[in-house]
């Protein structure tokens, strides 16, 4: 009942949409007939009239100048095309992988679905259906066509794979499938709109330059763009509204109709392995590019992304199957501290992997497992993946062609070795991990007394109970946030769900107060606890000697310090990135606001090179930076950028401005891990664990 609901709104936008384009272009019409038949009556009526009709053939003219220039204008406006290319697809027949298409034929009727008019491959970790465009495909029984990712493939047994199909020939089975098609095409139109229409640009740029009334006239359609403007903004955010519930309903609605054929836990497995190897995917994807760039190729990607969802799941002690597929289970999958602040996004047009479970769990319908991998349905599939992996290099390094072949096992060792790089020692139990130290207060580094040296070991004091606590505070912290953003309607939903218990938005004040408190005393206890350990191993240096507690005391010190610096050039990179809207957006700012913007970008810009220099000076830091990024950021501290005294800045310029900022401060805060893990390291040296027994 809500899916048909759903439709019905979403047919309602889409033909909304189609009628006020068509009164668009019928009033755009009857303008120019309008014109064009006022201007001719009056020209002919002026060549009665002698040498008093000149200034009646003159307006006559106007008239029609301005039909034909309005008409122009629209047409302009209302149909610029923006190609949109796909460079990954590659078609593959069933005479290339008749088990393959054999595979597809089995399960389109066991879903009921129509046969896919032709079927791709692509790189990524994906799958998905869609209509050719065209006006067959919007008014008619257009060709539908299937995607296949062999990053997918590379994920999954046969089981899953038939589960991720399943649920997009459900997809094939939905009438609502044509909706996505309008949806899309409007999509196309208003982009093009907002965007992409450089013609009636130039034609206005074009016409102002003509003359004192050809500039009145640019002026008038410039005002006229805007209107258009505004109606296409709101028309395209009804319109994708509807859309984002309605997709919603059709993900739940293919879900139950892949479910049925493949099983509850099939579905489960299947969704956690494709979410885990698309982030392997998306991590392997970036170390290529580098690699790429320094003229290291790999032959198979595919290869590299098995030992890589390997290494994960050696990292997270995730166990194997016999095929070497990770085994999730709900300890493994995520972390187990997630947001109690929940609430259904508008602009979603997917459910949570939370939501989609509780569907396949409530479900409870049981399946066969077809242990083998999904490539046993792909002839040739070593050659596949080499030649998709070509691909894959062609678009994210065009510019570069192999020059060193290098072997999968170099690439995942490389990861490795980074990985380790910055991981703390395991003793630590990840008590330290992705947060800042604590503030120590002067006069409160104490050590033990005699009852706390019994009382407090490494165990008790790095124990998971300690980081779940932990984690559990960054949570509140994070949902505290996102109560204020509910509560000043940044956030705009009438209701969210609190700890499972549901709450209208005007209750999140109520909520708010309460988790503050929480947090308040979380955040004196993770002090009071960072102190705790801090004073056990300085305990341990001051038996050694008292220059070795002093050091490890400075150590921590200078921790602090450059924690410090790196979150204020962390707040200067993101300050700079939200001045952009205020000087580039195309909304009109107000003069005001452009001024205090400018004078705070100012302040930044002062801030920024003052921390640079600092840096810049620090070898042990700056040395670390590739030449390039040293050559900016000298450039920087030596020529105070003028923009910023005089005018606001040029879009280049402020670029400029945030890729130093933002590469910077990326270097810096690897660096201050390395100095993280050299003082914890060095504190295992006063700890139990050195004491000989």
């Amino acid at each position: 009942m809500y899916f048909r609901q759903e439709v019905l709104r979403m047919t309602g936008g889409v033909l909304l949409f189609y009628v006020t384009y068509i009164i668009l272009l019928l009033c755009s019409l009857l303008l120019m007939a309008a014109f064009t038949w006022s201007g001719s009556t009056l020209i002919a009526y002026a060549s009665y009239k002698g040498v008093s009709g000149i200034f009646l053939s003159v307006a006559g003219a106007v008239l029609l100048l301005l039909g034909i220039l309005q008409s122009v204008f629209i047409l302009l406006f209302l149909f610029s095309k923006h190609k949109t290319t796909v460079p990954y697809r590659t078609i593959v027949t069933e005479k290339e992988q008749p088990v393959l298409f054999d595979f597809i034929h089995k399960l389109v009727k066991q879903t009921n679905a129509p046969s896919p008019k032709k079927v791709y491959l692509v790189p990524d970790v994906n799958a998905v259906v869609f209509h050719s465009p065209g006006i067959t495909g919007l008014f008619g029984e257009g060709d539908k066509n299937l995607v296949i990712g062999l990053g997918m493939v590379n994920s999954l047994n046969i089981s899953e794979f038939k589960m991720v199909l399943a649920h997009e020939f459900g997809h094939f089975s939905q009438r609502s499938m044509k909706l996505v098609l309008h949806v899309y095409t409007i999509n196309r139109i208003i982009y093009n709109i907002l965007y992409e229409n450089r013609g009636w640009r130039n034609a206005i740029i074009w016409l102002s330059n003509k003359g004192l009334f050809a500039a009145l006239l640019s002026r008038l359609f410039v005002l006229l763009a805007a209107g258009l403007h505004f109606l296409f903004r709101n028309m395209h955010e009804l319109i994708n509204r509807q859309y984002m519930r309605l997709s919603r309903e059709m993900e739940f609605n293919a879900d139950e109709v892949a479910v049925s054929i493949c099983g509850t836990d099939t579905a489960i497995s299947a969704m956690r392995r494709a979410e885990m190897s698309n982030a392997c995917f998306q991590q392997l994807l970036q170390r290529a590019t580098t690699w790429a760039r320094q003229q290291r190729f790999i032959r198979n990607i595919y290869e590299a992304h098995r030992m890589l969802i390997k290494y994960h799941a050696k990292q997270h002690s995730t166990p194997l199957d016999h095929q070497q597929l990770p085994q999730y289970n709900d300890d493994h999958f995520g972390t187990m501290v997630k947001s109690q602040v929940q609430f259904r996004d508008q602009w979603a047009s997917h459910p949570t992997q939370e939501e989609r479970e509780q569907r396949y769990l409530a479900a409870n319908i049981p399946g066969v497992t077809m242990a083998q991998s999904a490539w046993t349905l792909f002839h040739d599939a070593e050659r596949l993946q080499e030649q998709m992996s070509q691909q894959v290099y062609q678009v994210l390094t065009p510019e570069e062609t192999p020059g060193h072949w290098s072997s999968a096992e170099d690439l995942i060792r490389e990861i490795e070795a980074s990985h380790e790089q910055y991981a703390f020692p395991e003793p630590y139990n990840n008590y330290y991990d992705d947060r800042p130290f604590s503030d120590i207060p002067p006069g409160r580094l104490e050590p033990f007394s005699e009852e706390e040296q019994i009382l407090y070991t490494l165990s008790t004091l790095y124990t998971k109970e300690h980081r779940q606590r932990i984690r559990r505070y960054f949570r509140d912290v994070q949902d505290a946030a996102t109560l204020q953003a509910i509560i000043s309607r940044e956030i705009q939903v009438t209701q969210f769900t609190y700890g499972d218990v549901q709450y209208r938005s005007h209750e999140a004040l109520k909520i708010l107060d309460k988790l503050q408190q929480q947090i308040a005393r979380d955040s004196e206890w993770l002090e009071e606890h960072d102190l705790l350990a801090l004073r056990y191993h300085y305990t341990f240096a001051l038996r050694h000697a008292l220059e070795a507690a002093f050091n490890l005391q400075e150590q921590y010190k200078c921790v602090l310090s450059h924690q410090a610096r790196a979150s204020a050039l962390n707040e200067i990179a993101g300050m700079i990135m939200e001045s952009v809207p205020v000087f580039y957006s195309s909304n009109n700012t107000s003069p005001t606001k452009t001024d205090s913007w400018l004078q705070i970008l100012r302040q930044e810009a002062t801030q920024l090179q003052q921390l640079l220099q600092d840096l810049l000076f620090q070898h042990h830091i700056s040395d670390q930076w590739e030449p390039d990024l040293q050559q900016k950021v000298t450039h920087f501290i030596q020529h105070q950028y003028p923009y910023l005294l005089t005018h606001p800045p040029l879009p280049d310029e402020l670029e400029a401005m945030h890729d130093i900022s933002a590469a910077v401060s990326d270097h810096y805060n690897n660096s201050i891990l390395l100095m993280k893990k050299d003082f914890l390291h060095r504190c295992l040296d006063f700890s139990e664990l050195s004491v000989p027994h």
